[in-house]
């Protein structure tokens, strides 16, 4: 069975952010492909963190803030999916942690991507073994595309 050409799209529906999401792009594809996250089209949302608020509160029963949410919208190995990042949050946790927006994104695009994968994030020992995954998959395909340019 042939593989279908991994199809990511990119939409910002906040002012705040003064760069495309697109630069993304070759990060996501990289990933996708290379760890094998069963996608086969992937749109990435950026979106307030009220919007996000709502979606978390409609979807998961949990009122509260969240950074990002992915959707896997069918089945198999070629499943499309949304990912929502709040771009407010996103700002946020790049100054807590001093790291830049983009580096944070990347992160949380990481962690989308992992969920699409299998792994969760319920547990300490869960939220401990993604955080470890999200930094060596930032170290592998992230720092070598800022050095690149």
């Amino acid at each position: 069975m042939k593989k279908k050409k991994l199809k990511i799209e990119f939409f910002n529906t906040t002012p705040d952010l003064d760069f495309s999401l697109k630069i993304f792009l070759p990060f996501v594809k990289q990933v996708c492909q290379q760890e094998h996250i069963p996608v086969g089209q992937v749109r990435i949302i950026g979106v307030t963190d009220e919007y996000l608020r709502t979606l978390h509160q409609q979807f998961l029963d949990d009122d509260s803030y969240s950074d990002v949410m992915v959707f896997p919208l069918d089945e198999g190995m070629n499943k499309e999916a949304e990912i929502y990042i709040s771009v407010e949050r996103a700002q946020a946790n790049a100054k807590r942690y001093r790291v830049t927006i983009q580096e944070e994104i990347a992160r949380l695009l990481s962690h989308a991507l992992l969920h699409l994968q299998g792994f969760d994030d319920q547990t300490s020992a869960d939220r401990k073994k993604m955080r470890a995954e999200e930094n060596r998959i930032l170290k592998k395909y992230w720092k070598p595309l800022l050095n690149s340019k």
